[in-house]
């Protein structure tokens, strides 16, 4: 009986023949298919025919070719395991083969390919992840659907959250637009006075030099007693806020990185555009943008662009001296001594403020659930894992490795991609005669026709996969998650003005009542 992999695993490719697909092996250190008309064996990224007659419908090996009028028990697939995956409908009998992270499902006369990236572990799926918590007893998860406490508990209030928990003495304060106290494990307590009409929607809370500040999406200000909030600055839209040396300093969307000395606020910095993060780690400050990832330092506060990876939402450094990036687009990291970075995990949208190294495990919020990473793993095995599979020497990591190796992977991933691209084009001008480019307004109708509320849905109508859709809505300048919540929020804006009720709206498009008040600025 075949396994099912416990890790992400992607529909990548459906293989085409000239006659129907009857069963796939491993064999040789490679994959077989057999068809109707012949056997064939995979190299590289090409089927090569068997010359070799065989007379039966199925083919195996063990030591060498054997056929059989049926399929043995040893060599069924349950495809339950990842039925949502396989793009027919009905449930076929099935045989599965593995090479490296290609893994092949044959059923239903066809042959798919998926990607298996056992690199990394996902939890709680297709949840929005807005911040992880943790300390030794407690782990907190708040995503847009709840707000998790060491996986077992679910706080009934607030439903969501916006911002990151942090502990400042022995308080908990958790921002959601408002600020509530979190009473662990499982209560809060609504802070009065800590929104108003001028401060806009709660970001977070900081302590510095023994007071606290906030940080909400129209102001900057510094929290008084009874928590009422002295705004310190208004006018724009306010982003993060982090410690720096001596002082203060908050991100706008203008692109502007402002400071505050406890007297009077001047900018540090500026960038050509919005920044969504600032991480500060000894004397230097990294900015991710929508244009890359920027660094300052306290010598030099001329901004340096360390990466161009587009729509980065926030970084962190490891053990390894390793900078972690997560983008609207996929994680990547950045090694010491080589100037590009590495894509870890594509195609991915990750979130703003969902960042956090706990030890060696790196965990990365996303739109589609918390991904979960080893860092000594990644450093020394992923990687040169990687390179061994391309057959290039390993050396030290200081030196030959490091620049090698990342060429290595590079090529390996530049390649990988180039191909499967080739491969999905082909097969797309082949179903609809040469027409793979979409229409957002044709796309808008077919969502809202077949009811479709997640982008693996949508990937799954257009038979295709998520890689492929993120890359075809690059073209047409957003993300499938972006689009998606572009559409549910204007559909809930048109069912509200028909007078519908607002919780049968929330259920209609899979939105909380919170998240569509907020989000649309309903009283």
């Amino acid at each position: 009986m075949g396994i099912a992999y416990p890790q992400d695993t992607l529909f990548v490719n459906r293989h085409l023949f000239q006659s129907p697909v009857q069963n796939v092996f491993e064999a040789r250190e490679t994959v077989f298919a057999k068809t109707t008309l012949a056997l064939y064996q995979l190299d590289g990224d090409d089927w090569i025919p068997i010359e070799q007659d065989f007379s039966k419908p199925y083919v195996f090996y063990k030591g060498n070719f054997f056929e059989s009028d049926f399929i043995p028990d040893s060599e069924l697939f349950d495809i339950s395991s990842i039925k949502e995956l396989v793009p027919q409908r009905g449930q076929f009998i099935a045989t599965s083969a593995r090479i490296g992270s290609r893994f092949f499902i044959a059923t239903g006369s066809d042959l798919f390919e998926y990607e298996i990236r056992d690199h990394y572990t996902r939890a709680y799926h297709n949840m929005s992840i807005r911040d992880i918590y943790m300390e030794d007893s407690l782990k907190v998860i708040l995503t847009y659907s709840g707000i998790f406490v060491n996986d077992s508990i679910k706080l009934n209030y607030p439903k969501y959250s916006n911002g990151p928990l942090v502990k400042i003495n022995s308080s908990y304060y958790l921002p959601w637009d408002e600020i509530s106290l979190f009473i662990p494990p499982d209560s809060t307590l609504l802070i009065p006075n800590a929104t108003n009409l001028f401060s806009g929607k709660a970001r977070k809370i900081i302590s510095w030099k023994g007071e606290l500040y906030s940080l909400h999406t129209q102001a900057f200000s510094k929290v008084l007693p009874e928590f009422e909030l002295q705004p310190i600055h208004q006018g724009l839209e306010y982003l993060d806020l982090e410690v720096f040396g001596e002082d203060l300093v908050f991100a706008t969307s203008q692109g502007v990185c402002l400071k505050w000395d406890g007297a009077k606020v001047d900018t540090l910095a500026q960038i050509p555009s919005i920044i969504n993060d600032i991480y500060q780690v000894g004397n230097r400050l990294i900015f991710s943008s929508d244009d890359g990832v920027y660094e300052i330092n306290s010598d030099n506060l001329e901004p340096l662009q360390l990466t161009n990876t587009p729509n980065a939402v926030m970084t962190s450094l490891d053990d390894f001296n390793n900078l972690w990036i997560a983008t609207e687009n996929g994680l990547y990291v950045l090694i010491p001594d080589y100037k590009d970075p590495i894509l870890i995990i594509p195609n991915v949208e990750f979130n703003r403020e969902a960042l956090l190294l706990n030890g060696e495990m790196l965990y990365v919020g996303a739109v589609d659930g918390l991904y979960q990473l080893n860092t000594y793993e990644i450093e020394k095995s992923y990687l040169p894992n990687l390179l061994n599979t391309l057959q290039v020497p390993i050396s030290e990591r200081k030196s030959t490795w490091l620049i090698g190796g990342a060429l290595a992977v590079l090529g390996f991933l530049a390649g990988f991609i180039l191909f499967r691209k080739k491969k999905k084009e082909e097969l797309t001008e082949v179903r609809n005669g040469n027409k793979n480019e979409w229409n957002l307004e044709e796309l808008e109708k077919r969502i809202l026709s077949e009811k479709i509320q997640t982008v693996e849905g949508l990937a799954s109508a257009l038979d295709t996969n998520t890689v492929q859709l993120n890359r075809n809505f690059k073209k047409l300048g957003t993300t499938p998650g972006k689009f998606l919540k572009q559409i549910k929020l204007k559909q809930a804006k048109e069912m509200l003005r028909e007078g519908k009720d607002l919780e049968e709206v929330a259920k209609s498009i899979g939105y909380s009542t919170k998240l569509i008040k907020t989000e649309l600025n309903l009283d």
